[in-house]
């Protein structure tokens, strides 16, 4: 019979195995060679130990310090943990980056990829920078001579399922700062993202199902929470965005471009949307009319389907706005139309948004808006409060924007003023209005809505003050 002594040994002999079999399964990257000296291109070094956790399991660390990198490709299974105080910082040399879709016409470049993995976690106290304000990259915008000209994104994953992306600061993108298309459970949360680095720094682009993000802080010169939708037949669905606040120059909340699948079962709740905390690239007061603050957002919530797509059951809720040239932006139109007439615009539908406050500073007030024999359907705005800019005149009120069925959605599409002082509603069959109230800072002399060949109406409980005493304010049909 073994003694208490002797069980106690062996017990202890067990325990130290479990961890040092524990401790052998972090693959710190200094042991393959990574140096923090913020010179040293660590790829290979980083690479190794991705490959060895991939197929081992476990972890790979990164320690505090900034280490260089090209591109790298993530595995199954592999756990990416950066310690407080560790930057993982991109090359300013694109021939550091391989390409990740080398089939397309112009292909993109990531820091950081996966392309039909599962199992992939990138966490910790630390930071991933895209070096973005690299003079390597500085060459405009995806609309320009040289398109992206490949500029990485920091994060592009595809067709990857259970991804978990947490607790980290990422920065100073190249492009994009993280893509998701064609992936299944994706969880992102707890990240801090500031992004105004260059053209195109968006926070999230969305293109997946099954997909929660929350607990997020959001700077980017452009789009905040980007949702995507770039294959025909496979919308983007049943994605929850929840408890985040987003700062942009550009949209908030939006919904496309792309838009070729369209939007299903979309819940997005208590997000904070206001204006960036720098502007090195947009500067719309002074492009823009009637614009009176420096800093703005485009729009707080933008829902879009613009290329073909279904979109349907989408549900917004407990919105506060302040900085935004629009609250509200809701547009079905037909891009694809300009390369095939007669092409069906898809539909947009079933989209409730509710508990909303929100403050403006333009004359593009809010809009819902279809194209002639093409409504939006089914639109309710329920405890909605805005304070707009006002200042529309009885001119402004004569106004008759143009359709622009082909053109691309954003809240100027049809103009930098509006003929309705609170919200302009234009094919449309299906809309309610509850417990709404619009407040203008200076006089407005449009109407506060404006219907436009809008079907099925139904409204209660409207306050409207700072707007012409003698309209009522629900006007046309």
């Amino acid at each position: 019979m073994k003694s208490i002594s002797t069980l106690i040994i062996s017990a202890s002999l067990c325990l130290f195995s479990v961890a040092a079999s524990a401790q052998t399964r972090d693959y710190n990257i200094k042991r393959f060679g990574a140096k923090a000296d913020d010179k040293t291109i660590n790829t290979n070094a980083i690479q190794q130990a991705i490959d060895q956790c991939s197929a081992n399991g476990g972890r790979v660390v990164i320690p505090a310090g900034v280490f260089l990198s090209g591109s790298l490709q993530l595995k199954d299974n592999v756990n990416i943990y950066l310690e407080d105080g560790a930057i993982l910082k991109g090359s300013a040399d694109m021939k550091d980056y391989a390409a990740i879709d080398k089939n397309a016409k112009s292909p993109h470049h990531a820091f950081l990829s996966a392309e039909n993995a599962s199992h992939i976690t990138i966490s910790g106290k630390g930071t991933i920078n895209g070096n973005g304000l690299s003079q390597t990259f500085q060459f405009g915008d995806d609309s320009g001579p040289l398109g992206s000209n490949g500029r990485p994104m920091l994060i592009h994953m595809s067709g990857c399922k259970d991804i978990t992306v947490e607790d980290l600061h990422l920065e100073n993108s190249a492009y994009w700062m993280q893509k998701y298309i064609g992936c299944e459970n994706v969880h992102l949360n707890k990240l801090t993202i500031y992004n105004h680095a260059n053209y195109n720094n968006d926070g999230f682009d969305i293109d997946s199902k099954n997909v929660l993000i929350e607990n997020c802080t959001v700077d980017s010169d452009d789009d905040g929470l980007c949702l995507k939708s770039e294959d025909a037949g496979k919308p983007c669905e049943n994605v929850t965005i929840r408890n985040c606040t987003v700062a942009s120059n550009c949209n908030g909340i939006k919904f496309g471009t792309a838009s070729r699948g369209g939007f299903r079962n979309i819940n997005i709740s208590n997000i904070t949307v206001k204006k960036a905390s720098e502007d090195r690239i947009r500067h719309w007061q002074k492009g823009l009319k009637f614009i009176d603050q420096p800093i703005t957002v485009l729009s707080g919530i933008a829902v879009e389907n613009v290329d073909g797509g279904l979109t349907d059951n989408v549900n917004i809720n407990n919105i506060w706005m302040t900085d935004v040239q629009t609250p509200i932006f809701i547009k079905l139109g037909n891009r694809n139309a300009a390369k095939k007439p007669g092409a069906d615009p898809g539909h947009l539908r079933n989209v409730t948004i509710s508990n909303v406050t929100a403050e403006s500073h333009s004359k593009m007030t809010s809009s819902i808006t279809g194209i002639p024999g093409h409504d939006v359907e089914n639109v309710v705005l329920s405890n909605i409060h805005i304070l707009a800019m006002g200042a529309g005149t009885a001119q402004d009120a004569r106004i008759n924007p143009t359709e622009n069925a082909m053109g691309y959605p954003e809240n100027r599409m049809f103009g930098q003023v509006l003929p309705a002082g609170g919200l302009f509603v234009r094919h449309v069959n299906g809309l309610s209005l509850l417990n709404c109230t619009w407040q203008a800072r200076q006089r407005d002399e449009r109407p506060v809505v404006l219907l436009n060949d809008v079907k099925s109406v139904h409204y209660e409980l409207l306050r409207a003050e700072g707007f012409s005493d003698n309209q009522q304010i629900v006007q046309g049909k």
